[in-house]
């Protein structure tokens, strides 16, 4: 079974409100040590819960661009004026 990796947290320049639309993905539950009957059955428990686990992480990675996105203020654009002939 493969390592898993930790999430890293989102930096703490990041805020913490969340859009009220787009809430934050929970990680998907860990199965027990009793749940997985090692006979390698096809829908293995703890084969699904590791696919979870991925969708959740790519999930999660896109949540935090999007609250980033948020949070940075949107570029002002400059207004030109037209110059009076001479």
């Amino acid at each position: 079974m493969p390592a898993l990796t930790p999430l890293t947290p989102p930096p703490a320049t990041m805020s913490t409100a969340t859009r009220p639309h787009d809430p934050q993905p929970q990680p998907p539950v860990k199965p027990g040590n009793d749940e997985c009957c090692h006979s390698g059955c096809t829908f293995c428990v703890l084969e699904m819960y590791l696919e979870d686990l991925a969708a959740y992480e790519d999930a999660l990675r896109a949540w935090q661009q999007r609250q980033q996105a948020a949070a940075t203020p949107p570029a002002r654009k400059r207004v030109r004026t037209a110059r009076k002939a001479p």
